[in-house]
């Protein structure tokens, strides 16, 4: 079996003294101790054999043991940890987080919907009042208002915006408004901050509480609680150790 070994810094005490000098000049330190964290779940969380094995099939994919150790920059050792990753880590969400996760879901308020919308954006409230009327007149659709008069970013791809999650459109005052109209219905010209926009309610998706949503929550969830770990770790404080006793 051929090295798959990069030498980078030069043997002894000074090479790990360049590697940290390194890690902090690239601003990557808190994504170490992420991964150090994901990897002590991993290690931790008993993903079983048959697991693995169909695991590696899948990522060899054809691949001989060689060449993808070659291709991977990883050695043999290393390989159950970083197939296990993925699964253990949900598996751990699951267990952890699992049992209030439909609380979580229906106290988000519907931020989780999916929402299609137009907007279009200008400056001049003569000229935001005349795209109303010519709108609510069907003299012109909104695709080619937007991608004419439009002066926000919107107007690149004819003012039509997502499918979006609902809490993630900001500010939330807009998303408030899009709450207020039915599908194609046109609000009329608002000022939010420095614009005054047109808004069209296209399509409104009420997120479910199924599998997606579960999987997508967990993860959330987990990211929270590593990131709330890592920033604890890298102000110097004692954390708690990971709980595995389910």
């Amino acid at each position: 079996m051929h090295s798959n070994q990069v030498h980078l810094f030069s043997d002894g005490i000074d090479s790990a003294i360049e590697c940290q000098n390194l890690v902090r000049r690239m601003q990557i330190f808190p994504k170490l101790v992420r991964f150090q964290q994901e990897e002590l779940i991993a290690s931790q969380m008993n993903i079983g054999r048959d697991f693995l094995d169909q695991e590696r099939q899948k990522r060899l994919n054809n691949l001989s043991l060689d060449d993808f150790l070659r291709s991977s920059h990883l050695k043999e050792d290393d390989l159950d940890i970083c197939f296990a990753r993925e699964e253990a880590l949900l598996r751990f969400a699951e267990k952890q987080f699992g049992p209030g996760l439909e609380e979580v879901f229906l106290s988000s308020k519907g931020a989780h919907d999916q929402v299609i919308y137009s907007i279009l954006r200008v400056r001049d409230a003569g000229l935001a009042q005349e795209l109303w009327i010519r709108l609510e007149e069907n003299e012109g659709p909104f695709t080619e208002l937007a991608a004419s008069f439009g002066e926000g970013p919107e107007a690149s791809h004819k003012g039509l915006m997502g499918p979006t999650a609902m809490g993630s459109i900001y500010p939330q005052e807009l998303a408030q408004l899009l709450r207020s109209l039915r599908p194609g219905e046109i609000h009329p010209p608002r000022q939010l901050g420095e614009w005054l926009i047109l808004i069209r309610l296209e399509v409104l998706t009420p997120a479910r509480f199924d599998k997606q949503m579960r999987t997508f929550l967990l993860h959330k969830q987990l990211d929270t609680f590593l990131d709330a770990r890592v920033k604890r770790i890298m102000s110097g404080e004692t954390v708690d150790e990971l709980n595995f006793d389910f």
